[in-house]
Order: structure tokens, then sequence, then C-alpha cells
């Protein structure tokens, strides 16, 4: 490696700059995608936090580029913030105690589906504060709803739990009431970590349905460009193929084609760097008009995802039927590879496209989305 001198000092490489300001303030978020954010460019960790909930991720993925400055800057801007947030004590004065949001800690514990539970460093995340404070809240705060349900990062009742006021007579067994709340148990012992909900999972669960992905402006169901450049259709199928194999993008293409042979049609996201595609019901150009299953996302680097929109169906006809969301959650479990838990009903849980180059596969998936045609069509005669 070359290495040049100036004014008897040695220039630094990107390799040095790398090693330098990696893990300093300026260069750390929270997220529950760290393996997926891994070392992709830029571009791609843009597209993955920019779904994130979190106000701190959205910031970094609205910067057009991320160098020395944009790193520097932020450091600045949250150290400044945790000055103000954190005053250094004064001289003659007790400990000073950061006020929490706790009635938004025991809102979101109380809105935990069924099948579910989190973490306090999930908790911790989705709040701004830190695990302890979570768990020491917990443990003195008497009729917080699901308290039990939040566990160690691995699945365990924490060593330190203990019941904030006394049980019902035989209710005091914690395992037994998370099974009776339709958490399961691996061989190990703990809590299976499909049923885990992240921070982003939890500020899902608080947010509303009517500012969804499909933004009618930008899925337009035709979308008319200059002659020679590239559609949102020819982008999506471009990301998908440099991130999947020719079987799952053949794949995709023969279920894009039967959606429109039920009458359906295919909405693009107008994103540049990564799009998405909606499979469509009902005419665009305003709320109620339209609905839509799935979201397909091209790879994040293991792959491309369809996003069931549980959460969204939920307020829309005839989809406000539980037991409608519940059949197809029964309908997608029964693909060889997909095993999405019932507590994420009522969020976005994802099934990788990989699983579609399996042919019976393809077939129960086409045989789903003509089920669905079905019942939105039937709604008026219901």
């Amino acid at each position: 490696m070359r290495t040049e001198q100036r004014s008897g000092r040695r220039r630094e490489t990107p390799e040095d700059l790398h090693a330098r300001f990696q893990h300093t303030l300026g260069n750390l978020t929270l997220t529950a995608v760290n393996s997926e954010l891994s070392n992709h460019p830029f571009e791609r960790k843009q597209d993955l936090l920019r779904g994130s909930h979190l106000e701190m991720n959205r910031r970094i993925a609205s910067t057009e580029r991320w160098g020395v400055r944009e790193i520097l800057a932020r450091a600045n801007e949250l150290a400044d913030r945790a000055i103000a947030l954190w005053p250094a004590p004064l001289r003659g004065v007790g400990r000073a105690e950061r006020s929490r949001d706790w009635q938004l800690a025991h809102q979101v514990l109380a809105a935990l589906p069924h099948g579910t539970w989190t973490s306090y460093g999930d908790l911790a995340a989705f709040l701004g504060s830190g695990a302890q404070a979570v768990g020491n809240h917990l443990a003195n705060t008497p009729g917080v709803a699901h308290a039990y349900r939040v566990l160690t990062s691995e699945g365990r009742v924490s060593d330190g739990f203990r019941w904030a006021a006394p049980q019902d007579s035989g209710s005091d067994d914690v395992r037994a009431r998370l099974a009776a709340d339709g958490v399961r148990f691996t061989t190990t012992g703990a809590a299976d970590p499909a049923q885990r909900l992240s921070a982003d999972d939890l500020a899902a669960l608080l947010a509303g349905t009517d500012d969804d992905q499909t933004d009618s402006d930008d899925t337009a169901q035709v979308v008319t460009e200059s002659r020679g450049e590239e559609t949102r259709s020819d982008r999506f199928f471009r990301q998908l193929t440099a991130d999947d194999s020719a079987e799952t993008v053949a794949a995709v293409r023969a279920l894009f084609a039967h959606w429109e042979e039920l009458g359906g049609w295919i909405g693009h996201g107008a994103g540049r760097v990564t799009t998405s595609a909606y499979l469509m019901l009902g005419e665009a150009g305003g709320p109620g008009r339209g609905i839509w299953p799935l979201t397909f996302y091209p790879g994040t680097g293991r792959g491309g995802t369809a996003e069931v929109v549980f959460q969204y169906l939920a307020a829309r006809e005839p989809f406000t039927d539980r037991a409608l969301r519940s059949e197809l959650l029964s309908r997608l479990n029964a693909l060889d590879g997909v095993d999405i838990p019932e507590g994420k009903l009522e969020l976005r849980p994802n099934i990788r496209l990989s699983v579609l180059e399996k042919d019976r596969n393809r077939e129960l998936f086409a045989e789903t989305l003509t089920w669905f045609r079905d019942r939105w069509e039937g709604r008026a005669a219901s």
C-alpha cells in the first residue's frame, strides 16, 4: 500500500479513516437488523434504515452520503442532545432521575399480541431508556399489563424478575403464564425467538395504518417514462435479479402474471435506490379504492422478501374480520419454509421469496392470491 507524506505526517488511507471512525458516537445507532446491514454499501443501508420507526435511523437514511464530515456532525449533534438531556449533577443536589415516558411502555405492553414476547433491551430501545431502568420499573410498578412477557435477550425469565404485586392463587408461575399467552419454548427452555418483537415491531404496534406504503402518487399502475429510460418495473426486476436466483425471479414474474389474470395490477414504489412492488386490487388514486395483501421488495443482501401487510388489512374490509386474516396466515404458513407466528397477525411479517423456488409453494401461493381476490370481490355480497 502506497503511503504519502505531507509536512512530515502520513496521509490517512480510506482503511485508516474507517478504523478511526467506525466505532465512534456519530457512526453508531440502534437497529434490529444489524446482521442485514453488515458491510453493505451506504445506499443499501439507507433502504433498511428508512423503514425504521426510530427517528435517529430515519435521519441517517435521509442523508445523501455518509463520510467523515457527516459522522462528525452527527456526533456533535448527539453530544449536544445528551448534554441537554443529562446535565451534570450540581453540588448539594441529590441524584437527578431522568423522566421517562413509562405510560408509553405500559401502552405498548398492553398491546402485545397473543403469542409474542419482547426483551428488556427491545423495550428500552423503543423508549430511549436503558434495560436496567426498564427492569427496575417493571419490578416496582404494580398493574403493568404483560410485564412478565418482558424477558432477557435469550428469551428467559430474568433472574431478578419478581411480581410487583401478589398474583391470584396458582398464577405466579411465569412460564405457565407465558404458555397460556401462546408463547412457545424451545428445547433449551428459552422462549421461541420467532415470537420476539423488536423495538421496531413495538413501534409498529402503536403506529396508525392510514399512512401505508402505497402512497398513490408513488405507485402509479402504469408508469409512462421517456423512451429508453428504465421503468419502475424494470428497476424492480433488475434489483431482484442482482440478489436472487434465476428460479426465484422467474417465480415472481409468474406470480405477477397470475395476479394480473385475476384482475389485479402491479404498483411500484418510486425509489431509485431500492423499489418495491404491490399486488393491487381495485382503483388507484384515493383511500379506500384499492387493497393489497403483499408488498415485494428486492434483496437486502440475503434475498428478496414479500411483506404480508396484516396491520394494514385490519382496517380494510372484509379483512377487518380477524378470522379472515387468520386464514390468510394459515394459508401462507402452509408453504414449506414459512412459519409466521400468530402474534405477527397485528404486524407486517416477511416471507423470503426464495421459498417460491419450490413448485408446491408456488401453487399454494397462487391459490392464496386467488382466495384473497375472491374474498375481496365478495365483500359487498356478504
